[in-house]
């Protein structure tokens, strides 16, 4: 029987990011994919990003300036009274 070589695949999970990777583009994550198919959602946030500069201004805004922060908020006051 002739001796096969195996061939090592290093790969990365991005969507197993231990808090180890930032924000990413589609365009990132598919390039650390195996394979056709996976998950784009981004895994410091969940989001789908398709550009850079979606990711910057993500990044600059403060969590007390989101739409969901400021709905969250409305709903605990209104929950108080």
């Amino acid at each position: 029987m002739p001796k096969t070589r195996r061939t090592q695949v290093r790969a990365e999970n991005p969507s197993g990011a231990c808090g180890k990777l930032d924000h990413m583009t589609v365009d990132e994550l598919k390039a650390r994919a195996v394979g056709d198919e996976f998950d784009g959602t981004c895994p410091a946030c969940g989001q789908f990003h398709l550009t850079r500069a979606e990711i910057e201004k993500i990044d600059s805004e403060k969590v007390v300036e989101s739409e969901s922060y400021k709905i969250l908020q409305s709903e605990a006051e209104a929950a108080k009274e």
